[in-house]
């Protein structure tokens, strides 16, 4: 929906959404539930949206589309999984998403802890980021000019 409005006032209500729900608590694909309606929370559905617009980020916006199409040409009409998405944008992309599929089982968000320095003598911007999770999450930053 970002590409039919705003995509800035877009992220807001979702960044809205997301910090009102229970974002945190739930994989987008948990190993197990105890009930089904568990695995169809809002928080599940806005949670896979954050990953699937992470993975676009990673894989730029023609390459992505690529993937969607690629994905929609083997499985329309069928039952899919998680993998058979990612695998889709693998195979339309060349790029390898091993590591980043870690974010369809995290329970959570990873911490983040950020610093930044700037050396005006060479004009140069530094920005240090780093998590405190027992498996490192791929998290792709975008600069914004």
């Amino acid at each position: 929906s970002e590409d039919t409005s705003s995509s800035a006032a877009k992220r807001i209500d979702e960044v809205i959404i997301l910090r009102d729900s229970q974002f945190s608590a739930h994989p987008v694909r948990p190993d197990s539930c105890i009930e089904i309606r568990n695995l169809y929370t809002a928080a599940v559905y806005e949670k896979g949206a954050e990953v699937i617009r992470m993975m676009r980020t990673i894989l730029g916006r023609e390459s992505f589309l690529r993937g969607m199409d690629l994905y929609f040409n083997r499985f329309d009409g069928q039952a899919v999984t998680c993998d058979d998405f990612v695998r889709a944008m693998e195979d339309a992309s060349g790029v390898d998403l091993t590591q980043f599929k870690l974010w369809y089982s995290q329970v959570g968000i990873p911490e983040l802890h950020v610093t930044s320095q700037y050396d005006p003598s060479k004009k140069q911007y530094t920005l240090t980021v780093k998590q405190n999770e027992k498996l490192p999450m791929h998290i792709p930053l975008v600069t914004i000019p």
